[in-house]
């Protein structure tokens, strides 16, 4: 054991004597990938309206009920507000060029109507209610809420589908209790919430985060884990063995099996410190995008509970030692480099394809796919972030990807041993 450290230092020594290779293999890769996902929604904004400001939901004839539940509910205060009155719409729509070219440019229009009776929408609403009280069948509400976007924008439209889920939604089924007057009693039950609640705030905007993260996250880290993992192996098995150096340091009095799982050990320490930074980095990125912007890939607010912490940062060494062995395994198959790098980059297009499927998928994995090796890791993060997995997916994963490891590894020495 005490050689096998000895070469694990080795290799760690080697990579801490250039700060720029440690910054290009920990810090680097998760720095793009945070800029990426933050940059995402701006350039899906610059492309679909010419320009990377986010306009204000531009509200006209706000009522006092609506302005009050803004500033009390938090997917509410995802959105800038910019109120006006009904007289400033008039004068702003009057030049149809220019108030198309502002839509275009992701301008937000809620506009409340209140019909031919009353001026204000509360008083209409109450009006509504009080007639319901009465029991009056036959009464109609003529208040109305519209919103006017973009359709041809996809940033327009993806805006004010979260405005209308979000925002009006809510805030119509608040009306009862705000405007309802006897019939919120007779009609529903009548209740009050703190007006400001950090926990309800705080599961609000965890729950929204977290399950946009299960869908991103999996796929970023298991990318950047096998980027380092391949690098490495490159590196310390193929550069070495093409070189020469590697049958040179065979010829030391340290066994070759001694070797090479000291060289393995570094691997694993290297990607396992990079993926967590990485984690770390991601989590960072979340808690600053304060704007929730309806196309960000990392809403703000994203958590984990420390049980759901710990299945990822010990899916994670388990992972990269998994990846490790199928890199090694390809090196020594192979002799060529060229021939050595392409393998190598294949499986790259696999975790590819599972990013982009985690992406879109809809639905919870089917039981199989906990017992496909690497795809289950994945799995299993993303069901982390949503609080869904269960014991014995973390006991199958682990194992499975463990047992699985160690088995390509005596596989391949064995062979090596035989050469």
């Amino acid at each position: 054991m005490k050689k096998v450290l000895t070469v694990f230092r080795w290799e760690i020594s080697k990579l801490f004597s250039s700060w720029q290779r440690t910054v290009t293999l920990f810090l680097l890769p998760a720095i793009l990938l945070m800029a990426a996902l933050n940059v995402f929604p701006l350039l899906v904004n610059y492309m679909s309206t010419g320009t990377i400001n986010k306009r204000p939901v531009t509200v006209v004839n706000a009522p006092q009920s609506f302005r009050n539940f803004v500033d009390e509910t938090v997917d509410a205060r995802v959105f800038v507000y910019d109120y006006i009155s009904t007289q400033e719409f008039r004068e702003m729509a009057e030049d149809s060029a220019s108030f198309k070219k502002q839509l275009h440019k992701g301008m937000l229009i809620c506009l409340f109507y209140a019909g031919e009776t009353y001026d204000d929408f509360d008083d209409e609403v109450s009006a509504y209610y009080r007639e319901v009280s009465l029991e009056n069948t036959e009464a109609v509400s003529n208040a109305v809420i519209y919103v006017g976007f973009d359709g041809n924008s996809i940033t327009s439209l993806a805006r004010a589908e979260q405005f209308k889920e979000g925002v009006l939604e809510d805030y119509q089924d608040s009306l009862i209790d705000t405007l309802g007057g006897d019939y919120s009693v007779v009609g529903s039950s009548l209740f009050e919430t703190d007006t400001f609640n950090p926990v309800t705030d705080f599961e609000d905007y965890r729950n929204t985060a977290n399950t946009a993260a299960s869908r991103v996250v999996p796929g970023v880290l298991m990318i950047m884990m096998y980027y380092c993992v391949y690098s490495l192996v490159s590196d310390m098995f193929a550069s070495e063995r093409d070189r020469g150096f590697m049958a040179k340091l065979i010829m030391t009095p340290v066994s070759r099996r001694k070797i090479y799982a000291g060289k393995i050990l570094a691997i694993n320490v290297i990607v396992t410190v990079a993926t967590y930074v990485t984690m770390l980095l991601l989590f960072f990125s979340s808690w600053i995008n304060r704007s929730n912007d309806a196309m960000s890939l990392l809403p703000f607010g994203m958590m984990l509970t420390p049980y759901e912490l710990a299945i990822i940062l010990g899916v994670v060494p388990i992972t990269a030692l998994l990846m490790t062995a199928i890199c090694i395994s390809t090196v020594f198959s192979l002799r060529r480099m060229q021939d050595i790098t392409v393998n190598l980059q294949l499986p790259l297009i696999y975790f590819l394809c599972d990013f982009f499927l985690q992406m879109v998928r809809g639905t919870r994995p089917v039981t199989m796919e906990y017992f496909i090796p690497l795809h289950n890791s994945l799995e299993l993060i993303a069901e982390s972030f949503m609080a869904q997995n269960k014991v014995w997916h973390v006991v199958v994963i682990y194992l499975l990807n463990l047992g699985l490891a160690f088995a390509v590894f005596a596989i391949t020495f064995r062979k090596e041993e035989l050469k």
